[in-house]
């Protein structure tokens, strides 16, 4: 069974980030990394991660076309298995992203506290806009499971990632219950002892639960 854990390795020092990426890497589905790492250790962190696993770069993109279309073109020689940014630029700027021909996955919601002001109020019309360009998937929060459960339930052929797993209060079985496909877990990892352990007893609970 392929595991649904995107691993969150929001590190900035390189021995113990590609330590920790060596050692679980072919047991999660991705590793994600967001800002601290690239900007710690320089866009090739990338290529180097996806010796281990999928990369997704979780670099929350909100820009106009243009701009989106040169901060692509400056990662693709490292080949990132997908890239994240918000819904809330239109459709014109997502579309540029998709047609770079990397994964978009697109924020619709987000699992902070304060996103429920501003951000997650707009959810549908958010969606109706990643839906029409096209992306790979969308972000819903897995510690808010009325929410989740809204979202899934309109996300088509999209793929549903969810963060918010473990350290904010979410429970994976429970946001995969609600419609995660894949949940993001970050803290609950990397700070463990043995992340290994961690990460196959996660796989292990989810593939002997009965969704």
């Amino acid at each position: 069974m392929e595991s649904r854990i995107v691993a969150s390795l929001d590190l900035t020092d390189e021995k113990s980030l590609i330590k920790i990426a060596s050692l679980i890497g072919e047991n999660v589905f991705a590793i994600k990394i967001n800002w601290p790492t690239v900007l710690s250790l320089g866009k090739t962190i990338i290529g180097r991660l996806s010796k281990f696993s999928k990369v997704i770069c979780d670099f929350k993109l909100a820009d106009i076309p243009n701009t989106h279309r040169l901060i692509m073109e400056q990662i693709a020689d490292q080949n990132p298995w997908a890239v994240i940014a918000h819904a809330f630029v239109g459709k014109d700027s997502l579309s540029e992203l998709v047609s770079s021909g990397t994964r978009i996955i697109s924020v619709v919601s987000m699992s902070n506290e304060g996103s429920n002001r501003h951000l997650n109020p707009r959810w549908k019309e958010l969606m109706e806009d990643a839906l029409e360009s096209g992306v790979y998937g969308i972000v819903a929060p897995g510690n808010n499971y009325g929410l989740l459960r809204q979202i899934s339930s309109r996300k088509g052929n999209m793929k549903v990632f969810s963060p918010g797993i473990g350290a904010q209060g979410g429970s994976y079985i429970e946001s995969i219950e609600n419609g995660s496909d894949y949940v993001i877990i970050g803290r609950t990892i990397y700070s463990d002892e043995d992340p290994l352990s961690k990460v196959l007893k996660i796989n292990l609970d989810i593939e002997n639960h009965k969704f």
